[in-house]
């Protein structure tokens, strides 16, 4: 188990993962060249690595109450682009039903 003074440094894991999501969601606007199972395949993982940033961000977050000298930045940095991650192809989907819609 890995302790706080043994240098866990809480809000990590959700930075990376809203990072990965965020990232991944451009692999669509990759050159035509790149083959389409690297430009589309990670696109489905975008949606749930922005649901496990959020998730992990809070937990860290809630973990962090009370201490007055933890850094919260990275928690609500992973917080922040989870939600980007979920909201950005959400709006897609809405944005496409509403012009293909009736």
């Amino acid at each position: 188990m890995i302790t706080a003074s043994a240098g866990r440094r809480p809000g990590t894991v959700p930075l990376v993962l809203g990072a990965v999501a965020v990232v991944l969601l451009g692999c669509p606007l990759l050159p035509e060249a790149v083959p389409p199972w690297i430009r589309f395949a990670p696109v489905y993982a975008v949606v749930p690595l922005g649901v496990c940033a959020i998730v992990f961000g809070v937990s860290d977050l809630f973990g962090m109450r009370g201490d007055g000298a933890a850094d919260r930045r990275r928690a609500r940095a992973g917080v922040v682009l989870g939600t980007v991650a979920i909201l950005v192809p959400l709006g897609s989907v809405l944005w496409a039903i509403s012009v293909l819609g009736p």
